[in-house]
């Protein structure tokens, strides 16, 4: 069965003789099959299954090939924790139901109603217990290792986010690139910026474009700098240079070897929701991924319209 095409219908017979159609296999992983039925009951009690197991069950009106896929991907946890030696049994599942009720205040007469006026069964509502068990472990035992966020990263985040306020200040370590005096008349700004980036690459600059002195400037904040200057190097990303600015009768731009933002009370409020946020979003990037890496893994047949 595991490495034969599969296309298997289950009939039953009426009294009279017709043919009823009851089931048929929707998808095959490894030994494993996926019916209509099973997929059919799923999408039939999709409330409260999202209220029970929302990580597994995201949306409200799933698609038939997302039912099955969300099936499939629940197996592949299963196996993957499998290897790693975690199993769940039903003792554990069990605790698990307890606490629920005790954090609930329900009693398991209370749980039986609960169940029987959603039209779950207590099995399912077991097994759905089991798989969040699961892929809970599978979340902070798999895929959180993969995951890395700097403090960097978070302050990138907090700067797109809040890259209009005025609250928002950086420091920086720059070195300041003084131009010889009519190099404006002869090259644009972009083009005297692109060649100050090719002579940091190792270029030589045009003739005509020439450098009368650089300073290595230490630590300064955004704060100390004059309007232009803090608006040229807000524009400015790190390793890149600032356009051309006229100070004190010469010009000047400014390499930005480091930028970093200052961390004002209003990054320290937003720091941990962005890093949530961040998280989450490159939790369902790996996830994907790994999904898509572990399928090649096993034999899996889908037949789906």
């Amino acid at each position: 069965m595991k490495h034969a095409s599969i296309c298997i219908f289950i009939l039953f017979f009426s009294l009279q003789a017709q043919a009823k159609l009851l089931d048929k296999i929707l998808a095959v992983i490894d030994d494993q099959v996926i019916t209509y039925s099973e997929i059919t009951r799923i999408k039939d009690t999709i409330r409260p299954r999202r209220e029970i197991a929302p990580l597994i069950f995201t949306k409200a009106d799933p698609s038939q090939p997302e039912i099955v896929s969300s099936v499939i991907n629940m197996k592949l946890v299963r196996d993957k924790l499998s290897s790693l030696g975690y199993v769940i049994n039903d003792d554990q599942v069990e605790s698990q139901i307890k606490s629920t009720e005790e954090r609930l205040g329900l009693n398991r007469n209370s749980l039986l109603r609960f169940l029987k006026n959603n039209g779950l069964e207590f099995d399912e509502y077991f097994e759905l217990t089991r798989e969040s068990i699961e892929l809970n472990i599978f979340n902070a035992r798999v895929i959180a290792p993969l995951i890395n966020i700097s403090d960097q990263d978070i302050k990138n985040e907090f700067y797109k986010q809040n890259s209009q306020s005025k609250t928002i200040s950086f420091k920086y370590i720059l070195v300041d690139f003084i131009l010889s005096r009519g190099v404006e008349n002869k090259f644009s700004s972009t083009q005297i910026r692109d060649s100050l980036k090719q002579f940091q690459a190792g270029s030589s600059l045009p003739q005509g474009l020439d450098i009368a002195e650089t300073n290595v400037l230490g630590e300064i904040t955004a704060d100390g700098l004059s309007e232009s200057l803090r608006v040229a190097l807000k524009n400015t990303e790190e390793g890149d240079f600032s356009k051309p600015i006229a100070l004190n009768g010469t010009l000047h731009s400014f390499f930005v070897k480091k930028r970093d933002l200052v961390e004002s009370d209003v990054y320290l409020k937003q720091k941990e929701r962005i890093h949530q946020e961040l998280f989450q979003k490159l939790s369902d990037q790996v996830t994907h991924l790994w999904f898509q890496r572990e399928e090649s893994k096993h034999y899996i047949v889908k037949y789906l319209k």
